[in-house]
C-alpha cells in the first residue's frame, strides 16, 4: 500500500542525498471482505480475524426448516485471490433447500374431515385456505414459490378464473385470524391441460399449481409437504390424514382446521362403491373414476372430507424417514361420509413428471 492505495509493484532509486525517490510501501494483511449472505441461513466464524487471509468461516441454514444443500458442512477459507473458497477452491456459496413434511410439533393420535377433531397449531403447517369469489377450499403449500389444489377450483363452467378472484391465506389453524392477514399474491395458475369437466362429470386429472408471486419463508406454521417419487404404490389400509376447513358433520363451515385419519381403500372396493352410487341414484350425475384417482374412507361411513375441503392434501407418512407426503388431494365424493361411500382423490404420483416441468417451465 502506497498513500492508501493498493499497488501490484513497487521500485524506488537511491538518490544522491541517500534518499530513496519514492516513499517505502506498507504491507497490510490480505483480507476478503464480509462474507455473502446466505439466504435462509447465515455464516459463522471458524478462525482468524476480520476477514483476513487464511480465516476460516462456515455457512449453516435456518433449522429445522432449511438444510444445505448436500447436506455437508462446508468451511471456506480466505485465498491470496480475496475470495473466499471451500476445500476445492471453488468460491459459490451452498444453497439452503427447504425441510418438507416434517412439522415441528406433531399430532399425538394419527384421528375428511367430517367427524374430525381440531388440529393443534403448527401440525399441519402445510395447509393453506382458499376462497375462489367467496366459496371455501383447501390447497397444500409444495414449494416457496408453489401451491397445490384442485383443477376444479380454479376451472368454472370451462373457464379458469381470473387470479384477481383467488384469495389464499396461510400460517394459521383458525379460520377468522386468516382473513384478516394479507393474502397471498397470486403470479399464475396452471391447472392441468387434460382437465375438462364442463358437467361436473369427469374429475379425471383433477390437479393445478398456483405460483406466487413472492417466496414463501418457512417456519413452524409454514412448511412445505414433499412429493413422492412418481408412480409410488398406495398400499390398502395405510393410513392417512386429510385437513381442510370444510363442512363439519353439523353442515356448518368449520372455522378452525380439522383433521381426520383414513385408511387407503381397496382398489375393487372404490370402483363397487361408485356403481352402487350409480344402481342407487340412477337419475344422478356420478362422475366417472380412473386410475388416477383413488378412494379413502371407512365403509361404515361418518368420517370423510366434504365440501369446502376440495383441494386439501391427503398425506402419508414415509416410514423410514418419518416425513409427511402428498399422496392425494380432495377431488370428490357422493355425499359426505355415508355408509358405503367414499372420499375420492387425485393420485398425486401420476402427476410428478407434469409438476417438476409446469415448476420448471415457469420459474
Amino acid at each position: 500500500m502506497t498513500d492508501g492505495r493498493e499497488i501490484k509493484s513497487y521500485a524506488s532509486m537511491c538518490q544522491k542525498n541517500g534518499q530513496w525517490h519514492l516513499s517505502l510501501p506498507e504491507c497490510h494483511i490480505i483480507d476478503c471482505g464480509e462474507p455473502e449472505a446466505l439466504l435462509n441461513g447465515g455464516v459463522r466464524f471458524i478462525s482468524g480475524s476480520q476477514n483476513q487471509h487464511l480465516s476460516v468461516i462456515q455457512y449453516h441454514c435456518n433449522e429445522p426448516f432449511y438444510s444445505l444443500l448436500g447436506g455437508a458442512t462446508v468451511s471456506y477459507t480466505c485465498a491470496a485471490d480475496r475470495t473466499w473458497r471451500d476445500n476445492l477452491g471453488t468460491p459459490v456459496i451452498p444453497s439452503c433447500i427447504p425441510v418438507c413434511g416434517r412439522p415441528t410439533l406433531s399430532l399425538s393420535g394419527f384421528q375428511r374431515i367430517m367427524g374430525g377433531d381440531k388440529a393443534p397449531d403448527k401440525t399441519i403447517p402445510w395447509q393453506v385456505m382458499l376462497n375462489v369469489d367467496g366459496s371455501r377450499g383447501g390447497a397444500m403449500v409444495i414449494g416457496d414459490r408453489w401451491i397445490m389444489t384442485v383443477a376444479s377450483s380454479l376451472v368454472q363452467k370451462g373457464k379458469l378464473v381470473l387470479k384477481e378472484k383467488l384469495r389464499m391465506f396461510l400460517g394459521d389453524n383458525d379460520a377468522e385470524k386468516l382473513v384478516k392477514l394479507t393474502p397471498l399474491g397470486v403470479a399464475s395458475l396452471h391447472p392441468h391441460p387434460e382437465y375438462k369437466n364442463p358437467d361436473n362429470a369427469n374429475y379425471n386429472h383433477n390437479i393445478a399449481l398456483i405460483k406466487l408471486q413472492q417466496p414463501l419463508t418457512f417456519h413452524a406454521a409454514i412448511m412445505p409437504l414433499c412429493l413422492p417419487p412418481e408412480d409410488t404404490i398406495y398400499k390398502t389400509g395405510q393410513i392417512g390424514m386429510v385437513s381442510g376447513f370444510g363442512i363439519t358433520e353439523d353442515d356448518i363451515i368449520a372455522n378452525k382446521l380439522r383433521y381426520i385419519l383414513l385408511p387407503v381403500v381397496d382398489g375393487d372396493e372404490c370402483r363397487d362403491s361408485v356403481n352402487r352410487a350409480k344402481a342407487a341414484m340412477p337419475t344422478e350425475t356420478i362422475p366417472v373414476l380412473t386410475d388416477n384417482m383413488f378412494c379413502a374412507g371407512l365403509p361404515e361411513g361418518g368420517k370423510d372430507s366434504c365440501s369446502g375441503d376440495s383441494g386439501g392434501a391427503y398425506v402419508l407418512m414415509d416410514g423410514s424417514t418419518k416425513r409427511f407426503w402428498a399422496a392425494g388431494i380432495v377431488s370428490w365424493g357422493v355425499g359426505c361420509g355415508q355408509t358405503g361411500r367414499y372420499g375420492v382423490y387425485t393420485r398425486v404420483a401420476k402427476y410428478i413428471s407434469w409438476i417438476n416441468k409446469t415448476m420448471e417451465d415457469n420459474k
